[in-house]
């Protein structure tokens, strides 16, 4: 036996390292299977792969004579009480079948590994054959096979975990990308669907009561159809329900939701419960992913929902109170039509420093003031507040536009305030038909003038800021406005909106969008003009003042 000795040993050698070059299961049979048919006296070498759980034969693999037909009813009673130790079936004790094949005796062994399908070899050999010989061999294949399917599922498991993780990467990336509720709870179960389940709900509580706000299905009319049944939302709602009191959650009814496996995950954030994920499986339970995957998934999405439930919550307060800060209405004048827009910066979630205001002077002219204050915050809302009032006040009692503007220089030089504040005012008074306009600015960007007939014109500017010097300097300009023009005033939110090259939206942009906004009534011109220059730059980052008045046309 020397030689054979010497000769198994070098073929057990490849086999063992040829096992980590193994890359799936079916090619198993082919690196163990052939070397026991080799061994002398062999007459068939028959491989069984069973099911993990009911230990029904899922594959066939064979090298001599071939597995097939009436022969694998052989090889199932073959089979039967192998275990991992090689036994050998006499024909004598076995009874019967061996003659079929020509077979003396049968060596068999089986291997079990946890969570993967077992196998079942078995060497089938003539009077030849050395029994003792042939036993050691094919434990040692044994051996081999335990240890390739166990890398094999090794690997597999990386595989999927790499997976996971890439799945969890991509899914924080993409709830995280937005700060809308509405798209975020449209995320979560895009993300899970099909990818990780064939359904996805999303449930959040409001008012203590869980909703149904977002589902996804890979058969969404299916899904349709069931969330359509009163028994099977009341079902839902009671699972749910249970889940974010921390109660045991009942057994789904999988029958009635027509699916294979149902899995509930509790939405948590910062300590507290915001809803409640429900996956739906109808895949094999092999191919469900791990609980502690959809509990992470879960923790992300409930971390994404209460972020843009938080932001839209503080988003709605700062509207509120910069709304408080500007007038409730502006006051009517005859003969001009005036409307206002104010966009709060997508992704500030402070207030901030920009007003506006109309005011009625006691010598009939009429004042459009505008201004911005330097940072955002409370700070600068008060100052905000303050300067809006003080320059309103001071011009309705007489005041002109500079001296309005030189006393509250004073009041922020006195308050000791390090932040300072653009403003401007176009007085309107009525001449000739039209109306003229004295523009005085104090470092605030110039208005642009909307011709009736002509093109689009910006007045002259200038100034410096107040607040910083002791003596600002304030800058005067005169325009005149005519039946069917439109004059512009706003802060610096709407010309400095730049795109991805760095080009800032007054350079072009400006121009282009008020021709193309020629002939919409005031209150449109106004808001379309604020929303092009916040989508211009894409970020919306600043708030935009934006106050638009029209000198009326008469028609006799």
């Amino acid at each position: 036996m020397e030689g054979s000795d010497s000769g198994w040993a070098a073929t057990l050698h490849r086999m063992w390292t040829s096992v980590g070059r193994i890359s799936a299961r079916d090619d198993l049979a082919g690196l163990i299977l052939p070397p026991l048919q080799a061994l002398p006296g062999v007459i068939a070498v028959w491989g069984l792969r069973h099911h993990p759980v009911d230990d029904t034969v899922l594959e066939y693999r064979w090298t001599g004579i071939p597995l097939e037909g009436d022969h694998r009813d052989l090889a199932h009673r073959w089979a039967a009480g192998a275990s991992p130790e090689p036994r050998t079936i006499a024909a004598d004790g076995f009874g019967f079948g061996f003659d079929r094949i020509g077979a003396t005796a049968v060596v068999q062994a089986r291997f079990d590994l946890s969570g993967e399908a077992a196998g079942t070899i078995m060497v089938a050999v003539g009077d030849d054959a050395d029994i003792g010989w042939v036993s050691v061999c094919l434990g040692q294949v044994i051996e081999v096979t335990r240890e390739a399917i166990r890398l094999l599922g090794v690997r597999r498991a990386e595989r999927a975990q790499q997976t996971r993780d890439a799945l969890l990467a991509e899914a924080s990336l993409q709830m995280d990308a937005v700060l809308d509720t509405k798209q975020t709870m449209q995320r979560v179960p895009r993300m899970a669907v099909p990818a990780i389940a064939e359904g996805c709900l999303v449930y959040v509580c409001e008012d203590g009561k869980p909703v149904l706000r977002s589902s996804v299905h890979v058969d969404m009319r299916r899904l349709n159809g069931l969330l359509r049944d009163p028994e099977v939302r009341d079902h839902l709602a009671h699972l749910v329900n249970h889940a974010v009191q921390g109660a045991d959650i009942p057994a789904a009814d999988t029958g009635l939701l027509a699916t294979r496996t149902v899995n509930l995950q509790v939405l948590k954030a910062r300590g507290e419960v915001v809803g409640t994920l429900v996956f739906l499986f109808d895949r094999d339970d092999s191919s469900v992913p791990p609980v502690s995957f959809l509990r992470d998934l879960a923790s992300r999405a409930a971390l994404a929902i209460d972020n843009s439930t938080r932001y839209e919550r503080r988003r709605r307060d700062v509207v509120t109170m910069q709304q408080h800060l500007l007038p409730t209405r502006l006051p009517d004048v005859d003969g001009l039509s005036v409307a206002a827009s104010y966009l709060v910066g997508d992704r500030i979630l402070e207030v901030g420093g920009d007003f506006y205001d109309l005011v009625l002077c006691d010598d009939g002219s009429v004042a459009a003031i505008i201004g911005d204050v330097c940072g955002r915050g409370v700070d600068a809302a008060a100052l905000t507040g303050m300067a809006r009032h003080t320059i309103a006040a001071l011009l309705q009692e007489g005041a002109s536009p500079a001296r309005a503007m030189s006393r509250l220089n004073t009041r922020l030089r006195l308050d000791g305030s390090w932040r300072f504040v653009t403003g401007g005012v176009a007085r309107l008074q009525r001449h000739d038909g039209g109306l003229a306009v004295e523009w005085t600015s104090a470092g605030h960007p110039a208005p642009v003038l909307l011709r009736r007939d002509g093109p689009v014109e910006r007045v002259a500017g200038g100034g410096t800021a107040l607040g910083i010097l002791a003596d600002p300097r304030i800058a005067r300009s005169e325009t005149f406005l005519a039946p069917g023009d439109t004059l512009f005033i706003f802060t610096d939110g709407l010309t400095e909106s730049r795109d991805s090259a760095g080009t800032m939206f007054e350079e072009v942009a400006l121009g282009q969008t008020l021709e193309r906004l020629r002939g919409l009534p005031v209150d449109v011109l106004a808001h379309e003009l604020s929303r092009a220059a916040a989508s211009y730059s894409g970020s919306g980052a600043d708030d935009i003042a934006v106050l638009a008045i029209h000198a009326e046309e008469k028609h006799p």
